[in-house]
Parts: structure tokens; sequence; C-alpha cells
């Protein structure tokens, strides 16, 4: 019963993977909204993909990616 199967070492994989891909995608995702890389990417390490609708629960940080904002108006 100790025997780890081929289906187990799948799983680890595939969960590391989208584990490292959370981790990367919230760093961008923050650093696009205005915050900071480092941190939501450590957010995304610690409780994986659920960082990614956690970062768009915070407001963005960046004035011009709000709707309804115009870039350079006068």
């Amino acid at each position: 019963m100790n025997a780890v199967t081929l289906d187990g070492y799948i799983l680890v994989t595939l969960l590391m993977a989208v584990t490292i891909g959370s981790v990367w995608l919230a760093g961008r995702l923050a650093e696009r909204r205005g915050r900071s890389f480092r941190t939501w990417a450590w957010i995304g390490a610690i409780i994986g993909p659920f960082a990614l609708p956690l970062l768009y629960l915070f407001p963005s940080r960046n004035t011009a990616s709000l709707p309804g904002r115009v870039q350079g108006g006068r």
C-alpha cells in the first residue's frame, strides 16, 4: 500500500505547475494594477490560485487603468 503510482506524480506535477503559474500571474496582474509584484507573488505562493480573485477585490492603484478615465485629457 506504500507504492507511489504514476497518477500521484502527475497530480503533484499539475498542482505545482498551477501554483507556479498563479505566482507569476498574480505578480503580473498586481503590477498592472499598481501594486507590488514581489508582495503579490508571495501571496500567490502561499494561497495559490486564490490570490487571483483576491487581487481583483482590491481597487486598482493606477488611475489610468480605471474604467471611464481618459489618459492625457485636457
